[in-house]
């Protein structure tokens, strides 16, 4: 910025040789960057998929939930472990706090992975490769995924989502041979459990209950919040809570209630109606589950044991 106005009739003069030169090779150079740009994305695949759906965070809810249910091994840490077939669609579900499921890749073959949100913006960063996408709720995002590396890759939340955010850490593992799943402690993990034998017209047991519980834990996220292992950080913990005491603030005051099955429903149904003293900054969510399953839930919560 000049200290003083050019002197007039400075716009009239001609302009130099070598600015002019100067002038054209930066309009060739742009020219240019331009269209390698488009050029590099066309041909050069180094950047993501352009496919993107218009869906409904229920519709997607649903078919990962049966995608999972379809391909799931096991249980790592209360999320389900899945192995899809290879050149087949992958189903990621993210959510505060959790990215579900895991999933075990074999090396160099393709998946089409969709990826959604349940609630915000998540941010999908597979480490250490630092490859970074957006996820947003009410859309299937569409990534052709070809590992080539064996190995295992964690996936980081990399848009703050909430308090829980820092506990927001996936795992997809990348295997070259069955041996590999021994790295991992997945060598039992060959086929999915066992699914409990239909019955017409009994009731279900306490027991096959609460197995379906668990598997409802699983599947809707319950885990990413409320542990089993005794640490609350986010949630009250659910092992030794049935039957408990606990501080709740209801209408803005402090009162004790008892842990019970009325309470467990309500606290599914409506749960800002009483909040657990100590969890005030994490609010749950209403979660779309049928009257079925909360007693599931239910029955799951009872074995949970200190």
């Amino acid at each position: 910025m000049s200290l003083f106005s050019p002197a007039e009739g400075w716009y009239d003069k001609k302009v130099s040789k070598d600015e002019k030169m100067w002038m054209v090779i930066a309009l060739v150079l742009c020219i240019m960057l331009f269209v390698w740009m488009i050029m590099w994305h066309v041909y050069g695949k180094q950047n993501p998929s352009n496919i993107t759906y218009r869906t409904s965070t229920a519709e997607f809810s649903k078919l990962s939930e049966a995608y999972t249910k379809q391909n799931m091994i096991g249980v790592d840490n209360g999320i389900p472990v899945v192995r899809p077939q290879p050149n087949s669609d992958v189903f990621v579900m993210s959510e505060m706090w959790r990215w579900s499921p895991v999933m075990i890749l074999q090396k160099d073959q393709s998946y089409k992975m969709h990826i959604s949100s349940k609630d915000v913006v998540h941010g999908f960063s597979i480490q250490p490769v630092n490859m970074n996408f957006q996820v947003y709720p009410q859309y299937d995002y569409v990534l052709e995924f070809k590992p080539t590396e064996a190995g295992e890759y964690k996936v980081i939340c990399n848009e703050f989502c909430g308090i829980g955010h820092h506990t927001m850490i996936g795992k997809i593992v990348v295997i070259g041979n069955e041996e590999d799943l021994k790295l991992y402690g997945y060598e039992n993990f060959k086929k999915a459990p066992d699914p409990l034998p239909e019955k017409k017209n009994e009731p279900l047991t306490e027991t096959e209950m609460a197995l379906l519980g668990e598997q409802v834990y699983t599947l809707k996220g319950c885990g990413a919040c409320h542990k089993t292992d005794g640490s609350s950080q986010i949630a009250p913990a659910w092992n030794g809570l049935f039957g408990k005491e606990e501080e709740v603030i209801e209408n803005g005051k402090k009162t004790s209630v008892v842990v019970d099955e009325a309470y467990i429903r309500e606290s599914i149904k409506n749960p800002q109606q009483k909040i657990t003293v100590g969890f005030e900054n994490t609010p749950m969510p209403v979660f779309p589950v049928t009257d079925e399953e909360i007693e599931q839930l239910i029955a799951y919560i009872k074995t949970l044991k200190n």
